[in-house]
This record gives structure tokens, C-alpha cells and sequence, in this order.
């Protein structure tokens, strides 16, 4: 008898559990499928902000490659005016 009862509780445990799985499946694959969805936006976000870095670094290259002739201009301009003032060369063993 006891047998029996362990029997029957067996079958209506496993049965419980098989028809709560299966009312979850659809729950679990909703959320399974928003995650997704956020995962998506959180990647977009992350290739519009790799976007915007690759930006930044084209037009920092950019303002740099115009300010190079500038300062090599300034620098010839500094080295003219202290050869004009009679300043020497560094020595070479200093």
C-alpha cells in the first residue's frame, strides 16, 4: 500500500512539473526574446559610440596635420630670431 502511494505521488509530481514546464516554455522563450532585443540596442549603442570615437579621431588627425606646418613655421621663425640676437649653439658634449 505503501508502494503504491509513492507510486501515485510520483506520477502527479512528475506530471505537475511536466505541465508547469510547458505553460513556462512560452514565458521563457518571451524573455529570452527581450533579452535578445536589449542585447541589440546595447550593441547598437556600442557601434554608434565606436562611430562617433572614429569621428573624433579623423577630424583630431585632421586639426593636427594642419597645426604641423604652423609650428614648424614657428619654429624656423624662433631659430631666425635667435641666430638674429647672437645666440649660440648648444654644445655638443652637454
Amino acid at each position: 500500500m505503501n508502494l503504491l502511494g509513492n507510486v501515485i505521488n510520483a506520477l502527479v509530481v512528475g506530471t505537475v512539473g511536466l505541465a508547469v514546464a510547458w505553460l513556462m516554455r512560452g514565458h521563457f522563450q518571451a524573455m529570452w526574446a527581450q533579452f535578445e532585443a536589449r542585447f541589440a540596442a546595447v550593441n547598437r549603442r556600442f557601434e554608434a559610440v565606436e562611430v562617433r570615437i572614429d569621428r573624433l579621431e579623423e577630424r583630431f588627425e585632421t586639426r593636427m596635420d594642419a597645426f604641423q606646418p604652423s609650428l614648424d613655421a614657428m619654429r624656423s621663425h624662433l631659430t631666425q630670431v635667435a641666430l638674429a640676437v647672437g645666440v649660440r649653439g648648444r654644445a655638443s658634449g652637454a
